[in-house]
């Protein structure tokens, strides 16, 4: 994907980024922040946004900073987590033979969070597309977060998903585990003034040093994808690609207009 006008020495705009490649917004800021204060102090943080807005990049670039020798970070993607699988899930990441049944395998997470905890190290659950968990998985959290006193708690647990989740939280029946949520953030999409940042960010991680898109390109950008991170990047490779055919030594509006096009957007 390069032309003689611009140089990429890596694909452009692309999810394989490592967390220290990562484009720390306002609200990515604010985030963290808020991430290590509830990692810190609290046993339940819930995070929500759209599609596409950058959660579970954000909590990786969050989890990566952590040290190792404090926490114990354990990723679940719930595909419609039921209780049964996810203790299953923090056997098989803590490294514990698995029980014969329901009850054993939860006796023996409580003991391996404890002994984790007793070792001076915090495990830390995060549970990505959360807005997927049922309501009795929720409400299973309530007995996952319950040792020994009702103020302790040996770990963390971070459910991360779409607005729905924040939906479901608010029923009747899981106000016990709403009261116990530390931080509840809303991770907000790109405002217009980062747009720009946000694509040389990414143009220089691909090798492009300068910025190759127009401001009037930039523009157009915001205003199809509404500062979604996914969509800017779809866009901006289906307009560089535009761009390289029409030889062109800049990304105009032209080229996103084709890239929109290419892309289904318009």
């Amino acid at each position: 994907m390069n032309s003689p006008y611009f140089f990429f020495t890596r694909e452009p705009f692309s999810r394989e980024l490592s967390p220290t490649e990562v484009f720390v917004s306002k609200g990515h800021q604010e985030l963290l922040a808020r991430l290590r204060h509830a990692i810190d102090t609290g046993s339940l943080a819930v995070i929500t946004g759209q599609v596409g807005s950058g959660k579970s990049t954000a909590i990786r670039s969050v989890m990566h900073s952590l040290e190792t020798s404090r926490y114990r970070y354990i990723y679940l993607a719930s595909s419609q987590l039921a209780p049964a699988e996810f203790y299953q899930s923090l056997l098989y990441q803590v490294n514990v033979q698995l029980g014969r049944g329901f009850s054993e395998n939860k006796r023996l997470v409580a003991q391996a969070m404890l002994e984790l905890h007793r070792k001076g190290i915090k495990p830390v659950v995060v549970i990505d597309e959360a807005q997927e968990l049922t309501v009795p998985m929720l409400s299973e959290l309530r007995f996952v977060l319950n040792y020994q006193t009702d103020s302790f708690s040996p770990l963390m647990v971070i459910p991360a998903g779409q607005p729905q989740l924040a939906e479901t939280l608010h029923l009747q029946v899981l106000e016990c585990i709403r009261q116990r949520i530390n931080v509840h953030y809303r991770l907000p999409c790109l405002n217009e003034d980062e747009i720009s940042a946000y694509i040389l960010h990414h143009l220089r991680v691909a090798g492009q040093e300068k910025q190759i898109f127009t401001d009037s390109a930039i523009q157009l950008i915001y205003q199809f994808s509404k500062g979604i991170p996914r969509r800017i990047n779809n866009i901006c490779r289906y307009a560089i690609v535009a761009a390289i055919v029409a030889d062109s030594p800049t990304i105009d509006v032209d080229a996103v207009q084709k890239g929109l096009e290419d892309d289904n957007l318009i």
